[in-house]
């Protein structure tokens, strides 16, 4: 979608044009979801619902736009702009999950949240349309890293345990640690620079 449609799209909310909700919706609410996902570890997964906390989002950013309060001005901007609310609305939702004498580094781990999309994604058969999507956004991501942290990412979409990896690439399983956490902010970074569908 171009600019000037997410311009247009964001105009006929503010006029009440329920088809424009409907439109935005469809068109943000899987990558939204997969947003959330990526973010919430295993262990916080049965209290954190992704698409409960994207249905908020949604909610906040219409009675936004109902009120005027949405300005686009660059290209990917009702992206981010929809990327943020559901963001703030993430870490809300955690900081209430992980209060009350709770260690949040122990219960979110960024690696834990790219093992989960690592999970995810081996879990449900995609359309040829879907797989191809992943292939390329895969290999951009890919082509971005180090061979060390190539060799990892390859690794863990194989199923190799981090231990497993450590020993086979001579290194520690700390290293392969930030080299996950390196490769999930590689494909966030490519997801906001490629905010079209």
């Amino acid at each position: 979608m171009s600019d000037e449609g997410s311009r247009q799209l964001v105009q006929r909310l503010r006029d009440g044009d329920a088809n424009a909700a409907n439109d935005v919706f469809d068109r943000y609410v899987l990558r939204l979801t997969a947003l959330v996902r990526a973010r919430v570890s295993p262990r916080l997964s049965s209290r954190v619902d992704p698409e409960d906390v994207v249905q908020s989002a949604y909610r906040s950013f219409f009675r936004r736009a109902a009120a005027d309060d949405i300005v686009l001005q660059r290209s990917g901007d009702l992206w981010r702009l929809l990327a943020a609310f559901t963001l703030n609305k993430l870490r809300s939702q955690l900081e209430h999950h992980t209060a009350q004498k709770r260690d949040p580094a122990r219960e979110l781990h960024s690696v834990d949240g790219l093992d989960a999309v690592l999970e995810d994604l081996g879990s449900v058969e995609p359309t040829a349309e879907q797989a191809a999507i992943i292939a390329d956004e895969l290999a951009a991501v890919l082509a971005r890293l180090s061979g060390r942290q190539r060799a990892v990412l390859e690794g863990r979409l194989q199923g190799k345990p981090i231990e497993e990896l450590a020993v086979e690439l001579q290194c520690s399983a700390r290293t392969v640690r930030r080299s996950l956490e390196h490769c999930r902010n590689e494909l966030e970074q490519r997801l906001l620079e490629n905010p079209e569908p």
